[in-house]
């Protein structure tokens, strides 16, 4: 036992000394070398995303250290690391390009796909109805009146998702303004965006909120912080895939929630009480500003469809 204990106590050292530093300071750093023609090696590996040494480190800190990573870029480490923007880019483009590949159909079968499906058939149904309300002698004027502000209700709120999916429907692209809508909105959800914006903004949000006065975090360095937050659930949902077999990237609430949890500590310095309750805190305020978010909408949408009405 007590050679099983000196040989785990120095390692547990050196692991202690890596986190919080990111590197092990007695080992040397290796140097770029040059070649015979003045090119140097490794510069080809920059073209290619998690080839250069500062993708690699990014990848690897994300899954080891994150927190740790986080504190070091906002301090001011800024050339170890990949911009926390543009890791959200290469993070989430090559994501949406494994998943492409490993589920097909996944980016098509979303909730807004259902939706449509739903929102088309509710449509066509209540085109029906009011067509045989139509004919019929003893239909009131009141009637026709609210089957036109349903009907137009559930017109406004298809015409509205198709318009953020038109990439995903081209047939429905019948315009050229539309075509041109499509091929942004396509070239978007290649680089994966829509897959971050929203939960970046979001997350972006409530750091603000609670970090900018009580942890002295400024609004850019909570943007840093919650764009590689977002490139940790990345990694973590790389890692889902692989467990899974490819059928399932999707990580949990509750997941999610450890993963936050853990960078609170490991970047602000706090206790599990503390990162505890600012991780759930930071929960509460992204549901009810999302919440609030989906209100304003429908009563944007319920406008319209009164005025068209």
């Amino acid at each position: 036992m007590s050679r099983v204990s000196n040989w785990i106590q120095p390692r547990l050292r050196l692991w202690a000394i890596y986190r919080e530093l990111g590197y092990v300071p007695w080992r040397k750093q290796r140097e770029t070398k040059q070649n015979k023609d003045g090119i140097f090696k490794g510069t080809g590996e920059a073209i290619i995303p998690f080839l250069n040494n500062d993708a690699k480190r990014t990848f690897s800190h994300l899954f080891l250290r994150p927190g740790f990573m986080i504190r070091d870029y906002i301090r001011g480490q800024h050339e170890r690391y990949l911009a926390p923007f543009t890791a959200l880019l290469v993070f989430y483009s090559v994501f949406t390009l494994l998943l492409a590949v490993v589920q097909p159909g996944a980016v098509k079968s979303t909730i807004a796909d259902g939706l449509i499906e739903g929102l088309e058939n509710s449509d066509l149904q209540m085109d029906l109805a009011v067509n045989k309300n139509t004919i019929q002698v003893d239909s009131t004027t009141r009637s026709d009146k609210s089957n036109r502000i349903i009907q137009s209700l559930l017109s406004t709120a298809t015409q509205s998702l198709i318009l953020t999916h038109l990439d995903l429907y081209p047939e429905k692209a019948d315009t050229p303004w539309k075509d041109s809508l499509a091929a942004v909105e396509g070239d978007l959800r290649s680089k994966g965006i829509p897959l971050f914006l929203g939960n970046f903004l979001l997350l972006w949000f409530a750091m603000v909120w609670l970090l900018r006065k009580k942890h002295n975090v400024s609004v850019s360095g909570a943007a840093a912080a919650s764009a590689y937050v977002l490139c940790q659930f990345c990694v973590f949902m790389f890692l889902a895939l692989l467990v899974t077999f490819g059928k399932s990237a999707d990580l949990g609430v509750f997941v999610m929630g450890i993963l936050l949890f853990i960078d609170y500590r490991q970047w602000l310095g706090l206790g599990n009480r503390p990162a505890l309750k600012l991780t759930i805190k930071t929960g509460l305020i992204y549901l009810l500003v999302t919440i609030l978010f989906y209100f304003l909408l429908s009563m944007v949408l319920v406008a319209i469809a009164l005025i068209r009405a």
